[in-house]
């Protein structure tokens, strides 16, 4: 088969004339075809159109991404492509206008008749391999900035989520400092908030927050890879450590308070074991 270097034509309006900076050609390049057409069924639809003008020497279109949508069709001479073009323009096949211009480049056809067919090959073979080259640091670039955006943007979400944690954390330390039943050296603090030298200490659920979490209500027999293999699924994650000595407590450590608050709050109440609820709070400074 036949082929013409994929090199797209500048952009044209699907009701525009031809486009007088482009050499005639006995090749044309038509663009604007319907996409969901099998390739097969739009290559002999051009030929029914445009095999009333002339002998088709080949049609050439591809499926590819960069092609899609495009094709060429390749005449004997310049005066039937010419007629062609000026009489097809803007034509509705399956329901999209085509554009049709003289192709840029030569066909494989043409090149061959006119005996420069190995020149033409070399050149169309360094056109695509410069092309290439330049759109794959582009390419790289664009999924680099893809990334950098959506990282910013869940950096973005993860801070307003903390936020939104801290003021409910301070309405809710604020709601138990001011209870009536709160007063220094009294027993109204229950458990963690119990009154320590007169001073009622503030309950685990209220602390602000902190990098490392504090782990209650573990089973006894909770290996430490269990608790690694579960914490570790969250960003930041640094590491897990018990307390020699005391079971059913531990610590976990992350590189900052905001993604320690992100594990806390997916964490919370966890059901680590049929008798165990975890209770996940941050740990006190």
């Amino acid at each position: 088969m036949a082929e013409v270097e994929m090199t797209m034509a500048p952009e044209a309006d699907p009701t525009s004339e031809t486009d007088n900076t482009i050499a005639s050609s006995p090749t044309l390049y038509i663009k604007n075809l319907n996409e969901k057409i099998k390739l097969e069924v739009l290559k002999k639809s051009l030929r029914t159109i445009f095999g009333q003008y002339g002998d088709i020497l080949d049609i050439v279109a591809h499926s590819n991404i960069r092609m899609r949508g495009q094709a060429f069709v390749i005449f004997e001479d310049t005066e039937v492509s010419t007629k062609a073009m000026a009489e097809v323009q803007g034509f509705p096949l399956y329901g999209k206008p085509m554009v049709i211009q003289y192709s840029k480049n030569k066909s494989d056809i043409h090149a061959k008749q006119d005996g420069e067919f190995e020149e033409h090959h070399k050149n169309r073979l360094l056109r695509k391999e410069n092309f290439a080259n330049d759109f794959k640091p582009r390419r790289r670039q664009a999924m680099l900035l893809a990334k950098q955006q959506q990282k910013a943007q869940e950096q973005r979400l993860l801070e307003e989520q903390q936020q939104l944690l801290q003021q409910q954390q301070l309405a809710q330390q604020a709601s138990y400092l001011h209870h009536p039943g709160v007063m220094p050296g009294a027993a109204g603090a229950v458990g963690a908030g119990a009154a320590v030298g007169g001073v009622p200490m503030i309950p685990d659920e209220y602390l602000p927050r902190n990098s490392i979490l504090f782990l209650q209500n573990l089973p006894h027999d909770i290996a430490e890879s269990q608790l690694v293999s579960l914490f570790q699924q969250y960003p930041g994650f640094k590491e897990v450590r018990t307390v020699p000595g005391k079971s059913g407590i531990a610590f976990v450590e992350y590189d900052n308070e905001y993604y320690s608050a992100a594990a806390k709050t997916a964490l919370a109440d966890y059901q680590i074991a049929p008798e165990h609820q975890m209770k996940v709070t941050f740990a006190r400074k």
